[in-house]
């Protein structure tokens, strides 16, 4: 597979159905956007990872169906809302977090369905206007987020984000049915360790994959994957073992960098009966050898990586 694997050209940065976005990357559907990765469906959105949906926002991390946002994480549905974190359906709000439904909120914890709120303390609409102007205008960004901090403190926390689920377990999942043990995920039904995953089935060991994929094991970056293992960056394919670039494909083995193949094996075509015998054997040679569910390791210097920006934000 390695030495397959070396003879096909690689792609720096990998983009589907994008318009002018440059530097994206495992990005698709985004139009106006730079330096966004891991995100889909946006427009006029820069330095982002994991956005959804969203508009005019920039650095922003797993937020979905934003816009004009500014410096956020976790944020859903929200218009204006800069410096916060793990915000719904907000309008207005800045240096907030743990805060649902609620407008015009400066430096916030724990609130929901508020208006015109500092520090979780309310005020007159002309009192809050004039009271925000002054501190912006005399506090640094620095002095506010330890403002913030100290309200945190005083008020209790959620030792998960669930919303909309059954029977499952994790930290921010959404929309979901017997996921177990997933972490920034939506949609997803009967899953077990999955994480930054939309709209997956019956999958187990995936990450960052999406939107209408089912039984795979261990593929990463793919979407609309069907009955895959050990695969990455796979699209719109099925049938797949130990892949890695394929699209509109199916029933591959050890394959690398090929479009609209079927049948073949380390890149080199077969037969359908042929394929089937011959994967048979490979497979039981690779098990007994213990290669079976190894896949050669990145090319990519792992400081490059998403994998490091991740490490380093935590």
């Amino acid at each position: 597979m390695e030495e397959v694997r070396l003879k096909q050209p690689r792609v720096g940065l990998l983009s589907v159905n994008c318009e002018n976005c440059p530097y994206v990357s495992y990005t698709g559907n985004c139009k106006n956007s730079y330096l966004l990765f891991g995100s889909e469906h946006d427009e006029s959105c820069n330095y982002g990872f994991w956005l959804y949906d969203s508009t005019d926002s920039t650095d922003c991390d797993y937020c979905q169906k934003c816009e004009l946002c500014y410096d956020c994480v976790d944020v859903i549905e929200s218009y204006n809302v800069n410096y916060s974190q793990d915000l719904s359906n907000c309008m207005d709000c800045e240096y907030c977090y743990d805060c649902m439904g609620c407008n015009n909120c400066f430096g916030c914890t724990g609130l929901r369905r508020k208006k015109y709120m500092i520090g979780n303390k309310p005020y007159s609409r002309e009192d809050y206007d004039k009271k925000v102007a002054e501190m912006k205008k005399n506090l640094s960004r620095e002095k506010l987020l330890e403002m913030l901090e100290q309200v945190k403190l005083s008020v209790p926390h959620f030792y998960t984000h669930q919303l909309n689920n059954e029977n499952s377990t994790g930290d921010y999942v959404y929309n979901s049915r017997n996921a177990y043990e997933c972490f920034d995920t939506k949609q997803l039904e009967d899953s077990l360790y999955c994480n930054n995953s939309v709209e997956l089935k019956d999958c187990m060991d995936m990450s960052n994959s999406y939107y209408g994929s089912e039984l795979n094991y261990e593929v990463m970056s793919e979407m609309n994957l069907y009955n895959c293992n050990f695969c990455v960056t796979c699209f719109d394919s099925q049938n797949l073992d130990h892949c890695e670039s394929l699209h509109n494909s199916h029933d591959c083995f050890g394959c690398f960098t090929m479009k609209h193949a079927e049948y073949c094996i380390f890149n080199e075509q077969y037969s359908k009966e042929e394929y089937f015998k011959k994967v048979e054997q490979i497979k039981k040679e690779m098990m007994d050898s213990g290669e079976y569910m190894q896949f050669p390791t990145s090319t990519y210097p792992y400081e490059d990586s998403n994998a490091m920006m991740e490490f380093s934000i935590q």
